[in-house]
C-alpha cells in the first residue's frame, strides 16, 4: 500500500475513534484536525518519552503496542499498555507543564499519528464540537485510570496479567 494511501486508513481510524467518543462532531471540522496529524513508524523497543523529559505530543496508535513503564530498584514496571485505536498522551506533562514521570516505549513495530497538543487545543478553542471530544477522552482516560488503580491495589501482577491477556484477546477478535 502506497503512503498516501496507508496515511488514509489511519486517518479514518482515528476519524472513527473521535466519533466513537463524540458521534456529533462536524465532519468538516473534525477532517480538519484529523488531517494535522502526522504518520510515524516506530520500531520495536523505540522509546516515544523517557521519564524526566518533558513533551507534548498526542499518538494515537494504529498498529502495534506501547507501554509505560517506570524504573523502580533497578526494575522496569509496567504500568499500562496503549492498544491500536487508544491514545497515548503524556498527559500529567501536557496539563502541568512538568517533567513526565513514566518511559513510553514500544514492544513491537508501532504505526501512529501524531500531533502537537498546542495544535489539538487550538481546534477545542476553535469548535465546540472538538472540545467535547477533549472532555469525552478525559472521562475515557480517567475512569480507565480509575479502574487501573484498583486493579494496582488489589489485583497481584499475575491477576493483572492475565486481565491484560483476555483484554487483549478480545481486542484482537
Amino acid at each position: 500500500m502506497n503512503v498516501n494511501k496507508q496515511i488514509d486508513v489511519y486517518r479514518e481510524q482515528l476519524k472513527n475513534y473521535f466519533l466513537y467518543l463524540n458521534p456529533t462532531c462536524v465532519p468538516a471540522e473534525l477532517n480538519e484536525l484529523v488531517n494535522e496529524f502526522q504518520l510515524m513508524a516506530y520500531p520495536k523497543h523505540h522509546i516515544l518519552l523517557k521519564a524526566g523529559e518533558n513533551s507534548d505530543m498526542v499518538y494515537f496508535i494504529c498498529k502495534g503496542l506501547v507501554r509505560i513503564y517506570y524504573i523502580k530498584e533497578n526494575k522496569e514496571i509496567t504500568n499500562w499498555f496503549i492498544k491500536e485505536n487508544m491514545m497515548s498522551t503524556p498527559i500529567y506533562s501536557i496539563l502541568t507543564g512538568k517533567n513526565n514521570f513514566n518511559n513510553y516505549a514500544t514492544i513491537e513495530d508501532t504505526i501512529a499519528l501524531k500531533i502537537n497538543y498546542s495544535l489539538v487545543n487550538s481546534y477545542f478553542l476553535k469548535y465546540h464540537s472538538l472540545e467535547r471530544f477533549g472532555r469525552k477522552n478525559i472521562e475515557r482516560y480517567y475512569t480507565t485510570f480509575m479502574k487501573k488503580t484498583y486493579d494496582l491495589l488489589y489485583l497481584s501482577a499475575e491477576e493483572r496479567y492475565h486481565l491484560f491477556y483476555k483484554r487483549k484477546q478480545r481486542f484482537i477478535k
